[in-house]
């Protein structure tokens, strides 16, 4: 797990929360098989671990977030990914 975090370390994305954007720090994490999965903090308190699953398709691992905004930070996980 340490050389996740030194090669993927938290970063922060801003999200649309209950109609406020909002500083979302994410780190990203890895199951002992090897999945990826991100742990996503507000103000320090953790919000939700989310993964994406083979489909595409951003799932909830823990947390009470609907669907949208799952699949919000998911995007933008993906986007950062990306750069």
């Amino acid at each position: 797990m340490a050389d996740l975090e030194l090669h993927n370390p938290a970063f922060d994305i801003i999200v649309n929360l209950d109609g406020e954007n909002k500083t979302v720090t994410v780190q990203p994490e890895e199951t002992s098989d090897g999945v990826e999965y991100y742990i996503c903090s507000l103000n320090g308190q953790q919000l939700t671990q989310i993964r994406q699953e083979e489909d595409k398709e951003w799932e909830q691992l823990w947390g009470e977030l609907d669907q949208q905004a799952v699949s919000e930070i998911g995007a933008i996980i993906e986007k950062n990914k990306q750069s």
